[in-house]
């Protein structure tokens, strides 16, 4: 549904996007992983049409993207996405008046479900409001496409795991694509399918979650041990600490070893070897 053919996006001498190749085909909640800089932004900004690529193709549905397109299917909402300052009834209201689809009940039901004043206006709401707001409006939009760009920041604990929530009821409502750009790392592991890292406007890693857990895993002991029993396998990155080792790995699991100790990973901890270390060539 989504395609991406040698896409390229430069900066005047800056290339933010480096000739991505990319298909998404299934309906699914995708995580987009990044340090900062390394492209998450320009790439959603590309997909939804915001602004128009250097080089290369985006297609939706075989349609192509560009900031000419009348209708791209796409939902986006940036981080600190502005509204006008009306009451936060009257933005839904908008929002269900420009898009025919918009589903108007579920955005109701998730104003109140997370207390928001109806009547009070968007500047007088907190961040964490604001970013709700605009997160429950995007969501609302049963377009095919949904991206949201880091809509999280702003939240607490408690707001991020009521956001995880309110994600999966819409995609069980409205079944689509939804890439979700975020820092908060191993929180959103229990709620997406589909993982994407980009660095250094590169793609370096696109798989399913489950991956994670069934291949990539660390390998801990001395180094002279380490080395041997990893030499065939393939190492995402390495710490070193005197003379023992651990070494990441994203392969077909050891079993077991008498000599070396054998840790299943995190997502955090997957990601920064990924993108931080070296090994990571995916």
């Amino acid at each position: 549904m989504i395609e991406l053919n040698n896409v390229t996006k430069k900066y005047k001498n800056f290339n933010a996007l480096k000739n991505i190749n990319l298909k998404l085909d299934d309906y699914g909640i995708y995580c987009l992983l990044g340090r900062n800089g390394a492209g998450k932004t320009t790439l959603l900004k590309s997909i939804a049409g915001y602004q128009n690529i250097t080089n290369g193709e985006i297609l939706i549905d075989n349609k192509k993207i560009s900031t000419s397109s009348m209708e791209t299917g796409v939902s986006y909402i940036q981080n600190f996405a502005k509204h006008f300052n009306l009451s936060v009834e009257s933005l839904i209201k908008t929002a269900y008046n420009l898009q025919p689809d918009f589903d108007y009940e579920f955005a109701l039901e998730m104003i109140e479900r997370f207390n928001l004043d109806k009547s009070k206006k968007f500047k007088k709401l907190s961040l964490g409001m604001k970013t709700m707001i605009s997160t429950i409006i995007c969501l609302s939009s049963t377009k095919k496409v949904i991206l949201l760009d880091e809509p999280v920041l702003g939240f607490d604990a408690i707001m991020r795991s009521e956001f995880y929530e309110l994600l999966l009821e819409s995609f069980e409502r409205h079944p689509r694509i939804i890439i979700v750009s975020t820092h908060i790392i191993d929180e959103i592991s229990k709620t997406v399918q589909k993982l994407i890292i980009i660095d250094n406007g590169m793609i370096k890693f696109y798989d399913s979650i489950d991956i994670i857990d069934e291949k990539a895993y660390s390998v801990t002991g001395l180094k002279s041990e380490v080395d041997k029993i990893t030499q065939s396998l393939n190492v995402i990155g390495e710490t070193l600490a005197g003379n023992f080792s651990t070494k990441y790995i994203l392969d077909e699991r050891i079993l077991h070893s008498q000599n070396v100790t054998i840790q299943s990973i995190s997502l955090q901890d997957f990601f920064i070897n990924i993108v931080g270390k070296k090994g990571g060539t995916f």
